[in-house]
């Protein structure tokens, strides 16, 4: 693909998949409404931005990518069909970006950007270099977005608007499962099929990590039982294939904790950041990557 055309590129998500493609060689251009940090560091990498949309911006593109928020009567996306230049909302073009990679998802109401970016961040110092895209700047990764080397491809699956339905995941994170975002999902009823037909995506023998310790993910669970997927769980029940024991304050000013599988202690965990719940992101990135025997250490 020569040219690629993005609208609504100011924001994490577009922004994202602008800096993927960008290492990738290839040539894109972006518009958005208003300035944002994150068109201003793709300015910094040489991306022509434009703030506003008009017609003329779409000229020379060979396709056009629209965040979800960008409807059919936008200018640019009308000058895009009229001139027969393909237009892809971002969901749709997922499938594209992500098709040729072993790719980990990772999916919640809460939870998913801490933990997208400990496991971007965990396979990095691995010396795995994946790419990612992650929903927010991590600190650690100076970044949003990287097109790495490697065949691994970490990604925050956001359910906003059934984005993560066009994410063929090899392994799925579910963090937490509330009902939330009624503008998509007016009942909980039509939040957790969202969830679980994005589970129904998952990629021959993929691997499925589930938090154990709430309602919504234990629902999920039931659901998922008999399937192609291999299904581990994690959290503090007693029941969870990775158990989190032994919390505890540490002089980090984070927590510290105990990873046990079947038992047995597998690695313990001092953490820089505190919180029950960044205790829980943790061992879920830990239980992805103990699942992919990868060095856990």
């Amino acid at each position: 693909m020569g040219h690629i055309h993005l609208v609504g590129i100011g924001g994490s998500g577009i922004s994202a998949i602008a800096r993927v493609l960008l290492e990738r060689g290839i040539k894109i251009t972006g518009s958005d409404q208003a300035e944002t940090t994150f068109s201003a560091e793709l300015r910094k990498l040489g991306v022509p931005i434009t703030i506003g949309h008009f017609a003329e911006n779409v000229k020379g593109a060979d396709l056009v990518i629209r965040t979800s928020a960008v409807k059919n009567d936008n200018p640019e996306v009308k000058a895009a069909l009229d001139a027969g230049i393909p237009v892809m909302r971002r969901e749709e073009y997922m499938r594209i970006l992500l098709k040729d990679s072993f790719t980990i998802a990772v999916a919640g109401t809460h939870g998913k950007t801490t933990t997208t970016s400990m496991l971007a961040w965990t396979l990095t110092k691995l010396g795995l270099d994946p790419s990612y895209i992650i929903g927010s700047v991590a600190n650690n990764l100076k970044g949003n977005a990287h097109a790495g080397k490697g065949l691994g491809f970490v990604i925050e699956a956001d359910e906003y608007d059934r984005m993560f339905l066009g994410i063929d995941p090899s392994v799925a994170v579910i963090t937490s499962m509330e009902h939330d975002h009624p503008d998509c999902f007016p009942t909980e009823e039509s939040y957790r099929e969202a969830f679980q037909s994005f589970l129904q995506n998952m990629r021959p023998n993929g691997l499925v990590v589930l938090f154990a310790d709430q309602a919504g993910t234990q629902w999920l669970g039931e659901q998922t039982r008999g399937t192609a997927s291999r299904v581990v769980s994690y959290g503090e029940d007693e029941k969870a294939t990775y158990q989190l024991r032994n919390l505890r304050r540490n002089s980090l000013g984070g927590n510290s904790f105990d990873m046990v599988h079947n038992d047995e202690l597998l690695i313990h965990v001092e953490l820089s950041v505190p919180g029950k719940h960044n205790a829980q992101n943790a061992l879920a990135a830990l239980a992805v990557c103990h699942g992919l025997v990868l060095p856990i250490d």
